[in-house]
């Protein structure tokens, strides 16, 4: 089952990237995906599910968009035990927690990415606006992702029916 977690996560991932960079959409294209794909497959709080998982991302992730073969799957592999570590506590702060922790793990990996890049390939060491406003999207959208995928829609539903045949 984790598997399948797996790789449904991280093909929908490369699926929304793909799409957005070729729509040119303004905020979506700056998303990162396979983070949230990450998050997701380390909410199941299985270290090896979030850690493969986030490899996996990240290599697919480096072959679409960047010139470092493996800085991206380094990266989200290490983020990917991170969550895994602190998925329980941070599922029960909420949205809003969640928007914050994913939005720093985005910055993380952008430095995470910016010094593999340094150290291996001597590009220079800069975390710019779009990075930091990259992070933000991304964290934002994490957090939308959460409350919709938490939010209670069949009482809700249940709710409405109720007050309409009144």
């Amino acid at each position: 089952m984790k598997a399948l977690r797996v790789a449904i996560s991280t093909l929908a991932a490369a699926g929304a990237t793909v799409l957005f960079a070729s729509l040119r959409a303004p905020l979506l294209s700056s998303v990162d995906w396979f983070l949230l794909a990450v998050a997701y497959q380390a909410a199941s709080a299985s270290f090896i599910a979030a850690t493969v998982g986030g490899a996996l991302g990240g290599l697919i992730e480096d072959v679409l968009l960047h010139p470092l073969k493996g800085a991206h799957a380094f990266a989200k592999a290490l983020l990917g035990y991170a969550f895994a570590l602190v998925a329980v506590r941070m599922v029960f702060g909420g949205a809003l927690v969640v928007a914050a922790t994913i939005a720093i793990a985005e910055l993380a990996n952008d430095v995470l990415v910016a010094a593999l890049g340094r150290l291996l390939l001597g590009t220079r060491f800069a975390i710019t606006s779009a990075d930091l406003g990259g992070s933000v999207v991304t964290g934002a959208v994490g957090g939308l992702l959460y409350w919709a995928w938490r939010f209670p829609w069949k009482e809700e539903w249940r709710r409405r029916q109720r007050r309409r045949l009144r």
